[in-house]
């Protein structure tokens, strides 16, 4: 499958992520229920789960977690 480009990311304080895609889409994902991996535990802080950036059209954090861009697109939903 040809997926779009994410181009841009926000959250909110309920570890909802909201995404922009290169063809006009615009989705969410709720991202709560990835802190049981201990991998992205670290953003249960708000304050550094806010700091989320686009970068090549993947989700990275500074603190090193990253997510994947086809599993996102498939599993969030439109707004």
């Amino acid at each position: 499958m040809n997926y779009p480009k994410l181009i841009s990311v926000s959250t909110d304080k309920n570890y909802v992520l909201y995404l922009k895609y290169d063809n006009g889409e615009l989705k969410k994902y709720s991202f709560a229920h990835n802190f049981a991996h201990p991998f992205y535990e670290p953003l249960k802080n708000y304050c550094l789960f806010s700091q989320v950036s686009v970068v090549n059209g993947e989700l990275e954090w500074k603190t090193g977690q990253d997510f994947c861009p086809f599993t996102l697109y498939e599993n969030s939903v439109s707004c």
